[in-house]
């Protein structure tokens, strides 16, 4: 029996221009201290039986356009393929949320038509260990997906980056470099939780809308559309 970690039944924000639900997978290779669905970072999490999901989003067909896979880091479900597969027999649009830590497997959901539109969370600079730990290990391949989609021209895409505290001016700029030549770029909101508040970072208060206006500039120039989402 396939298990997921949660299901939301409608989103107005998370498929642009789309009115989505959305499927969590439980499991991450990540550990930010950021991150909102901390609760699902391993894949003991997974206890929802997707086939009744499935069975809710029958019924939701007529109110939604499409279905976001998230996490964690969705590629990482052993039955990740089969849960695509499964969604795309509904006739929906699919959208991949993900860490681009699967180059590999991210290409073959492009190639073979199972995603429809891919965000990908570049996080910070890859050495910035102390604020997303396992990046550094991981940075190449997050490399090759950015430069994957990039390059390709099947699917939309955005890079997106949750403004946490910790990072500074150092971090942007390094990610502009990452996704010089991209379509669109997303600056985020960070909102405290209960995972932020007990790391080492807890307290920092978020950054403003100035100062966020003033991280776009950075972007000038290397991308083609700069967002600010939640300011």
């Amino acid at each position: 029996m396939v298990k997921i970690a949660g299901f939301q039944k409608n989103s107005f924000i998370d498929y642009p221009g789309k009115i989505a639900s959305v499927v969590f997978l439980g499991g991450c290779n990540m550990r930010c201290y950021f991150c909102h669905n901390f609760e699902i970072l391993t894949q003991k999490s997974n206890v929802k039986d997707f086939n009744e999901v499935i069975a809710e989003l029958e019924e939701q067909l007529e109110f939604i356009d499409a279905v976001v896979v998230s996490g964690g880091e969705p590629t990482l479900h052993p039955h990740i393929r089969e849960i695509l597969q499964k969604i795309k027999d509904l006739g929906v649009l699919i959208k991949l949320d993900t860490n681009g830590s699967n180059p590999e497997m991210l290409r073959e959901f492009v190639e073979s038509n199972m995603v429809d539109y891919v965000a990908i969370d570049v996080k910070c600079a890859f050495d910035r260990e102390k604020i997303v730990q396992g990046i550094t290990a991981l940075g190449n391949k997050i490399l090759q997906s950015i430069d994957y989609l990039i390059g390709q021209d099947k699917v939309d895409y955005m890079f997106r980056t949750t403004l946490a505290p910790a990072l500074d001016e150092d971090d942007l700029l390094a990610i502009a470099e990452m996704i010089k030549g991209a379509k669109t770029y997303q600056l985020q909101q960070f909102i405290p939780n209960e995972n932020s508040e007990e790391s080492c970072f807890g307290g920092l208060q978020p950054f403003t809308k100035q100062q966020v206006e003033e991280f776009a500039k950075l972007f000038e120039g290397k991308v083609e559309k700069v967002l600010i989402r939640g300011f």
